[in-house]
């Protein structure tokens, strides 16, 4: 054994491990483990032993490769690739100028193996990616399984019938101060409820927080809005109709009714209309015909000389922004005109 440098095999024996071991700790870290001289066999400098002891030990206690180089820059110099120490030049100048062309051939086969360590090292890094997200598809569809179960089993579960209870007998007049009435039991709860889903326990492991659900019971909350107004059935299927300048009431083809109206009112594919109640059997329909602009038809029930209840529209307004034109008599005749014309 050299005094000033180490062959892979020196080192295996100090060690404890075998000559691979060693090669392979050069070739995940040769930034740590530069070689001091070439030849057959390469001798590495004297560092080298500590260097490749503290590499055994991080191992051994689980430190990943990154890891382990982590903890080598704080503890050793790191060189940079195809880097060699003094020793080498010295050697070589006293082999002569002949070593120069084994010394190059040397140098280029140094460079790929330290390349192909670090390619090694990529790959290592990679594996350990593709096995975390394995694991962590692993326990997501676990997750989803197991709350599935759950929710089959609670929707097959027979849920208990309500009986009215009865109605408590009549207190005599003595009987007013009587014990007070018990409370419900804990977790009851009045009204309608919902299955919900609530985080129990949170697991960290090597593919990250996993977290395991049960399922429970809660209130059901109340709707954030009222539901929309409509007017009823029998005001939507009145006949829609409107008065000429002569007082007669004019309707659409076939006796069409609000409903079929308001649908050639609103557009295929725009926004759904919407009805305010103004009065008793009086509702305005506001229909949007694009960005900031809408119609606006006001409907009342009313009864003709003939005793017939229809849907006399009073009013005809088209909304732009903040701005209202209400449609005249000629106007509104002439629109109705429209209406008639595609339903023709």
């Amino acid at each position: 054994m050299d005094a000033l440098t180490y062959t892979h095999r020196d080192l295996a024996g100090l060690l404890g491990v075998s000559e691979t071991t060693v090669k392979s700790y050069r070739s995940k870290f040769p930034t740590f483990l530069p070689v001091a001289r070439e030849g057959k066999p390469v001798r590495l400098h004297p560092e080298a032993l500590a260097v490749c002891r503290r590499i055994r030990d991080l191992f051994a206690d689980g430190l990943t490769i990154i890891q382990t180089a982590d903890r080598l820059r704080t503890e050793f110099k790191e060189y940079p690739l195809n880097r060699r120490l003094p020793i080498a030049p010295r050697q070589a100048a006293v082999n002569g100028p002949s070593a120069g062309p084994e010394a190059g051939v040397a140098a280029r086969l140094e460079t790929l193996a330290q390349a192909q360590g670090l390619a090694w090292q990529r790959m290592e890094q990679l594996e350990a990616e593709v096995r975390n997200l394995a694991t962590l598809e692993a326990a997501s569809k676990a997750l989803v399984a197991e709350l599935l179960q759950e929710l089959r089993t609670a929707r097959a579960a027979p849920q208990p019938s309500i009986q009215p209870a009865p109605p408590p007998p009549r207190p005599e007049p003595e009987q007013i101060a009587g014990p007070a009435k018990p409370e419900a039991p804990a977790g009851h709860l009045d009204g309608p409820t919902v299955v919900t889903a609530r985080k129990i326990v949170t697991v960290h492991g090597q593919a990250g927080p996993v977290a395991s659900y049960a399922l429970g019971r809660e209130p059901r909350p109340e709707p954030p809005f009222a539901a929309p107004a409509r007017p009823p059935a029998a005001f939507l299927d009145l006949p829609a109709v409107i008065r000429s300048d002569r007082g007669e009431f004019l309707g659409l083809p076939g006796g069409q009714s609000v409903a079929r109206l308001v649908e050639l009112l609103a557009p295929r594919d725009g926004d759904a209309v919407s009805w305010f109640e103004e009065a008793p059997e009086v509702w305005t329909c506001v229909a949007p015909l694009g960005p900031a602009l809408a119609r606006e038809v006001l409907f009342e029930r009313t009864t003709t000389p003939r005793g017939n209840l229809v849907g006399l529209i009073r009013r005809l307004r088209t909304l732009s922004g903040s701005n209202e034109a209400e449609a005249s008599p000629q106007e509104l005749q002439d629109f109705f005109r429209q209406m008639r014309d595609q339903l023709g």
